[in-house]
């Protein structure tokens, strides 16, 4: 067992450690680690009180497993600024322990030689600079929670911010990071103009990938008010309200913004003017005059603009029972309808929805197997996206039409679907 000389956990103890456990002297200790031995004595005797940083990072590559005590003793003495950032960037820069690096930009935000609101700024500034987002949320989080206690509302906002933009790309938490972006809602008037765009509408588009379409419509209708450019993400939002009217089934105040937009000159919409007639022919139950327009739609569509044309016109094509159309539809290339190689929440809702339609008709054809193969497919394109709603319902068409079916040749299909179903479900309750 070790002699601990020191049982204080400071630097002077892990010199003294080191030398027991090695049977260093002095010199030895200065050979191993570069630095001199008085120096080294001094430090161990307690003479020196607290040495310069660029000694102890010479003791911490000597003394690697116990590199977060050394830190963390020597940050717990340090005040000075420019020491601490030096020491952030160091640990940052190892990327490996995020206590340490929550704890030294602790220290740096308490260090009394600037004023909070300047290290804070500094803070803020460096953390813009990285280039890892796990690293950036973990300080946008020691700044968010320090600002709050000390009642800084600017940089309470700014970090939730960047906080939220950050998060919000992880597809399986949609809810919880929505839940996180409305914090942010209490500090808009803390952010840049451009900042404040982007957080509407990138709200309004979460909004609507959850399917809170009033949401999307407050928010966006925000963003606008705010916005004097002319942008794409501004358009994207403009489509993201039209569709929010659509399915709120407000026919009129769809109607209405389709009009708003076509005079400003929104090519989002304007391409997308004869969709939007046959959707609202589709919807009013004039499904006659609405299928010429919609298979037109179809045909002219490319790319990500293909699959949502296709499941409105299958959804047309289920109410009227044209079997021989769907049929030919869901037995084409379907790697046409899905050239997504990093599909937004939307486009993974739209997958979801064209292979519940799909199993729809399967079920219908009495094609069992095939349609709990499918469904499987939509509630697994709903899982990604954490739509446990989509889920739900969709397990009243899959268990309701398939647990009594005697034609299921595969017993063990339907479990597996009932096993992955559950799961999801499971997820979303946590």
């Amino acid at each position: 067992m070790v002699d601990i000389k020191h049982r204080n956990n400071t630097i002077a103890d892990f010199i003294f450690q080191l030398r027991k456990e090695k049977n260093l002297t002095y010199a030895n200790l200065e050979e191993l680690t570069g630095v001199r031995s008085a120096v080294l004595h001094k430090i161990e005797s307690g003479a020196t009180k607290h040495p310069e940083y660029k000694t102890v990072k010479a003791l911490v590559r000597a003394l690697p497993v116990h590199y977060e005590q050394i830190i963390k003793a020597y940050i717990e003495e340090e005040e000075g600024t420019e020491t601490l950032f030096e020491i952030l960037r160091d640990t940052v820069a190892t990327g490996e322990n995020d206590s340490l690096i929550s704890m030294t930009a602790l220290r740096l935000l308490q260090s009394s030689q600037k004023k909070t609101e300047e290290s804070l700024q500094r803070l803020f500034d460096f953390t813009e600079t990285l280039n890892e987002d796990k690293l950036k949320v973990l300080l946008y989080t020691v700044i968010i929670k320090y600002s709050r206690e000390r009642g800084l509302p600017c940089f309470v906002g700014k970090g939730t911010f960047k906080k939220y933009l950050i998060n919000r790309s992880n597809l399986s938490l949609l809810d919880e990071t929505f839940r996180e972006g409305e914090e942010v809602i209490h500090y808009t008037d803390f952010l840049a103009k451009e900042e404040k765009c982007i957080y509407y509408y990138r709200m309004a588009l979460h909004a609507y990938a959850l399917k809170k379409y009033d949401k999307c419509i407050e928010l966006g209708k925000s963003g606008h008010a705010v916005d004097t450019t002319h942008n794409g993400l501004k358009e994207q939002v403009a489509l993201a309200i039209c569709n929010s009217f659509w399915y709120q089934r407000n026919y009129n105040a769809l109607e209405e913004h389709i009009q708003l937009y076509d005079k400003l000159n929104y090519q989002i919409i304007i391409d997308r003017l004869k969709i939007f007639r046959a959707m609202i022919l589709a919807r009013t139950d004039r499904y006659v005059e609405s299928l010429p327009l919609l298979w037109e739609c179809l045909d002219e569509a490319q790319g990500d603009k293909r699959l949502p044309r296709l499941n409105l016109l299958l959804e047309v094509l289920l109410q009227m029972n044209d079997d021989d159309s769907i049929e030919k539809l869901i037995n084409s290339d379907e790697e046409q309808f899905f050239p997504f190689e990093n599909a937004t929440p939307y486009q993974y809702s739209e997958m979801g929805k064209y292979y519940k339609f799909k199993g729809t008709f399967f079920t219908k054809k009495g094609l069992t197997n095939q349609a709990i193969e499918t469904y499987l497919k939509s509630v697994n394109y709903y899982g990604k996206i954490g739509s446990y709603q989509d889920i739900v319902e969709l397990s009243y068409d899959i268990f309701s039409s398939l647990s009594s079916n005697k034609n299921i040749l595969d017993l063990g299909l339907l479990e597996e679907t009932k096993k992955v179903y559950n799961g999801i479900i499971n997820k979303g309750e946590a």
